[in-house]
Parts: C-alpha cells; sequence; structure tokens
C-alpha cells in the first residue's frame, strides 16, 4: 500500500477545525460551569433569606405612671386579699361612715397635676359620677383597659387615639381622698383588677 501525504492546505483546514472544535468545547465548559455555579450562589441565597427571622421586638413600650409631676405620691395603695392585715388597712377607702377595698392606687399632691395614659390606646368611656367625678377608660392591646377617676379638665373624647403620655386631663378634689388633688388609677385585664405597681413592670405580651 502506498503512503498518501496529505495536502499543506488540507493539513491548515485540519488544524483549524481541531481549534475551533477545542474553543467551542470550552466555551460549553465554562458557560455549563458558570451557571452551574451561578445557580448554587442562587440557591444558598435563598436558603439564608428564607432562613433569616425578621427581627420583631418583643419588648412592648415600657408602662409609665399615669402622671408626670415629680411631687405626686400614694395616697392609698391597692388592697392585696394576700398582704398583712395592716397593708390591707392602708389600703382601705373611708366614705360615709363605710370603708371600701381599694381596687387601683390613689395618687395624690398638694397641687392639681397633669394625668396621662400609661399605653397607646383608645378612649372607651366616660363617665360622670358623684364620688369619682369624672372617670376615663382606655382600651389598649393584650385586652386591658386602664381606668382614670376622680378627673377634672378631660380633653379627650370616646373614640380618640391618646398615645402614651398624652394628657388626658386632671386631678382634682375627690370625695374618695380627703389630702389635696388626687387621682384614683386603675388596671384590669380581661375583667381581672391588677396592681398598678405590678402593671408598671409587666411584659404585656405576657397578658392575654
Amino acid at each position: 500500500m502506498t503512503n498518501r501525504k496529505l495536502k499543506k492546505n488540507v493539513k491548515s483546514v485540519i488544524f483549524m477545525a481541531s481549534i475551533s472544535l477545542i474553543a467551542i468545547l470550552l466555551m460549553v465548559i465554562t458557560k455549563d460551569l458558570k451557571t452551574s455555579n451561578d445557580e448554587e450562589q442562587t440557591y444558598v441565597m435563598n436558603t439564608v433569606v428564607d432562613n433569616i427571622t425578621p427581627v420583631v421586638s418583643t419588648n412592648t413600650d415600657s408602662i409609665i405612671k399615669p402622671f408626670t409631676n415629680s411631687n405626686v405620691s400614694i395616697n392609698k395603695t391597692y388592697y392585696d386579699k394576700d398582704a398583712s392585715q395592716e397593708e390591707q388597712e392602708k389600703s382601705l377607702i373611708y366614705y360615709e361612715d363605710t370603708y371600701l377595698k381599694n381596687s387601683g392606687i390613689i395618687y395624690s399632691s398638694n397641687e392639681d397635676f397633669d394625668v396621662v395614659s400609661v399605653l397607646n390606646g383608645t378612649v372607651i368611656d366616660i363617665k360622670e359620677d358623684e364620688l369619682l367625678n369624672t372617670v376615663v377608660y382606655v382600651s389598649h392591646d393584650n385586652n386591658i383597659t386602664t381606668i382614670y377617676y376622680g378627673l377634672k379638665d378631660v380633653n379627650v373624647k370616646v373614640n380618640d387615639q391618646v398615645t402614651q403620655n398624652q394628657i388626658i386631663g386632671k386631678s382634682n378634689m375627690n370625695k374618695f381622698c380627703s389630702e389635696g388633688y388626687s387621682l384614683l388609677f386603675e388596671v384590669n385585664n380581661n375583667g381581672k383588677v391588677i396592681n398598678p405597681e405590678q402593671f408598671y413592670t409587666m411584659n404585656l405580651n405576657e397578658l392575654n
């Protein structure tokens, strides 16, 4: 069999075709690798994002007292059925020859003072009472209602939205307290009375 030699131009064509084929293969391989890496990166990022839990503060606004005047002090404490007899006596309200158990705390001062909302809320009722004067009821989250007894110069109305520390009225000279200007403040959660002094330090998320 005779050996045939390829012409130079044929060799050149084959060489160029081989180079082109290799280049095409490299492009395909590079593209596949890039696509694979992109898909993996996207998946990882999605996983990270999906697994991130939005940071939601479990702390509600800190509860403030219903006044800002530093001259205000406790006149009558909350009546606790489990307290000592001495402590219970300090919480009794004397009115018309009758001793009444205090369902909140009576704050008093020798001067009238602003009464403020302890939390954001909605005014749900305002009443007038011979003994308690003007009474304002404010509803808050977590089934909480705060009640402000014995006010004057009330500047809110039913269905008003109030913000924490907003003035809702002023203290008054009240029959349930014989010492200066006073406010009887009460807290209810689902109809259950809460000691206001304990309420100030509570986590509202624990109430329902």
